[in-house]
């Protein structure tokens, strides 16, 4: 069973694209989303961060977070895999504010926190340091 570390870096390395009902989508009450990577910044330390935008294979993943059925998911090539459960989703403004955990930990153990802005870019922390991952959302059904 992958560690919600590893299912961070496969978020980091893979998200998928995930197409233009973006502008069609209250992100603030969305039920789901599936989102496309943007770009992976990785930090040596707090001065040294290098951001690489996402290759082809990066897309070969997407992200899904149902938030009704509280539960964090990638989807590839047609296949899906719960990761993760949403243990924290609220909104503060214009931000929607997320937390998964590792699954069937019942809100145990590490903890990937991201946001979810109104526009539907979706932030990843990554470990701290400034390490994240960026990228694009739409709504899914």
């Amino acid at each position: 069973m992958k560690t919600i570390s590893t299912a961070v870096l496969a978020l980091a390395a893979g998200l998928a694209f995930a197409g233009p009902a973006a502008a069609d989508t209250d992100f603030m009450t969305a039920p789901k989303v599936a989102c496309t990577p943007d770009s992976v910044t990785r930090c040596e330390a707090a001065d040294k961060c290098t951001t690489k935008p996402a290759s082809a294979s990066d897309k070969a993943e997407v992200l899904v977070i149902d938030f009704a059925g509280k539960k964090a998911a990638i989807r590839k090539g047609g296949e899906t895999k719960d990761f993760g459960d949403v243990v924290q989703d609220e909104v503060a403004g214009d931000v929607r504010k997320i937390a998964v955990t590792e699954l069937g930990k019942n809100g145990q153990g590490d903890r990937l926190a991201m946001t979810l802005s109104k526009t539907g870019k979706l932030t990843l922390d990554i470990g701290g340091k400034g390490n994240k991952a960026e990228a694009s959302c739409a709504g899914e059904s």
